[in-house]
């Protein structure tokens, strides 16, 4: 007997699959693939994990078998015939909707189970992933599953649990069973709508839209600035030479891509940023053609990067970001061997004159950024906290200055909603009785503390 578990990464599958088998006579079937482990994930448990070159070698090789490109990323079997793999005990599966009901035409004897959460903000907020490829394959697979056996409802997981067995003990002796997925569709439906919302109405990619994207060169018309208000720039520019590979993370409409194409030659510039507007005004920029310019539209966490950097830039952008240490990781792995990592966060003192509540707007102490970079296993050439004022002609523009940069936004979870009148009230106050509004950037220079340590 076959046993699927199927539904979208953070449904619960791992988990279940975990208590499924230390209670019961199965052996999990672990299928192959190129894309790196998330946290917790095993290698030979929840997949055999392997590089590219590896992976297309076992191909060539005749070892590797049911191939598939999904997300950038291959996946395939070692075993070829995996739908009539012979073995004493039953097998469980953790594959997509797609190979599963392949599997059940080829051998009935296949259970087929779909895991998906209570809300589509229940599974956004578990991965802490919103880019809209994820979602769309989300929604592509759950289209497929509506063709399986079962659904189960993972909000409380010693109760899915208990449900699988259910629904298990139905497949094999017949039964009434209340989590029929012909009976129960509407929750896959719900679930796709819930996706399809998130996809229209939240994101970063959202509030950076077209008609910030076409202002933000022209932030400075709300505002007037008393000192240095832009350390990243000058730090990018004074570590950057002739003849390297940067990448600019959050790279906006390419403005400082462009001022690196001003003053050096022979590098490799890539521009990434989850903003297709972003990047449609970055492509109108006026570049020199001495630099080899690539601008992406992607999700940093998803795109699947062919090089290593001598710089990667994040510009204001890791506060945005649903988990700072997994990006910093990520970029760890991109460099080259003396590569750097530079980049700004706003500090515990931004706009601290009308916001209270550092999690809303994203600040960091010190300290904070110190145990991020210490837990990304970067080391810290250099860091710096620079202090400026602001002043603004009118609450309008105070509230347009946020707007252009996100902070707006992020208070209101990416989702472009208004903020409550109540909530805007207590900030107008906060900023009547403000003479200037505080800026604050803490700036880092870092590189791979495991190479630096190598190299001594």
């Amino acid at each position: 007997m076959n046993i699927v578990f199927s539904g979208p990464s953070g449904a619960g599958k791992g988990t279940l699959t975990q208590m499924f088998l230390k209670d019961n006579n199965f052996k999990k079937f672990t299928t192959c693939t190129t894309r790196k482990p998330r946290e917790g994930e095993k290698d030979g448990f929840d997949y055999y994990f392997y590089d590219k070159e590896t992976f297309i070698q076992k191909v060539n090789a005749g070892e590797m078998f049911n191939v598939k490109e999904y997300g950038a990323n291959y996946y395939g079997s070692l075993e070829e015939d995996m739908d009539n793999i012979q073995t004493m005990k039953n097998v469980i599966f953790q594959i997509t909707p797609d190979r599963a009901i392949q599997m059940k035409q080829k051998n009935s004897d296949t259970c087929t189970i779909l895991i998906i959460p209570p809300t589509a903000e229940t599974l956004i907020n578990r991965r802490k992933d919103r880019s809209k490829e994820r979602i769309q394959n989300d929604i592509q697979n759950l289209e497929v599953a509506k063709n399986f056996d079962y659904i189960i409802v993972n909000d409380n997981i010693e109760q899915a649990y208990e449900n699988i067995k259910l629904c298990i003990g139905h497949f094999q002796k017949g039964g009434n069973c209340d989590f029929l997925v012909k009976d129960n569709i509407y929750l896959i439906e719900n679930l796709i709508n819930g996706l399809n919302v998130s996809v229209e109405e939240k994101g970063v990619e959202k509030v950076f839209n077209n008609e910030v994207a076409k202002k933000w060169d022209e932030k400075a018309e709300y505002v007037t600035y008393y000192g240095i208000k832009n350390p990243i720039t000058e730090e990018v520019l004074l570590n950057a030479r002739n003849d390297i590979k940067i990448a600019d993370i959050g790279c906006g409409t390419g403005k400082i891509l462009q001022k690196l194409d001003n003053k050096y030659l022979g590098c490799n510039l890539t521009g990434l940023d989850i903003s297709s507007d972003m990047i449609s005004v970055a492509q109108t920029r006026n570049f020199s053609g001495k630099n080899n310019i690539t601008l992406v539209n992607s999700d940093f966490m998803e795109y699947d990067f062919k090089d290593y950097y001598d710089i990667i830039i994040f510009s204001y952008v890791l506060h945005h970001m649903d988990n700072p240490i997994a990006a910093l990781k990520k970029a760890k792995e991109m460099l080259t061997e003396n590569g750097k990592i530079l980049f700004s966060v706003p500090g515990k003192k931004y706009l601290s004159e009308v916001f209270n509540d550092d999690k809303s707007i994203g600040r960091f102490s010190i300290e904070e950024m110190d145990d991020i970079v210490s837990s990304a296993g970067l080391y810290p050439l250099k860091s710096s906290r620079d202090r400026f004022m602001m002043s603004f002609n009118s609450y309008e523009m105070f509230l347009k200055y946020l707007q252009s940069i996100g902070t707006y936004q992020k208070i209101m979870g990416y989702s472009n909603q208004s903020w409550p009148t109540e909530f805007s009230n207590e900030i107008l106050k906060r900023f009547d009785s403000a003479s200037f509004i505080t800026g604050e950037y803490l700036t880092y220079n870092c590189e791979n503390l495991e190479k630096k340590l190598r190299r001594k």
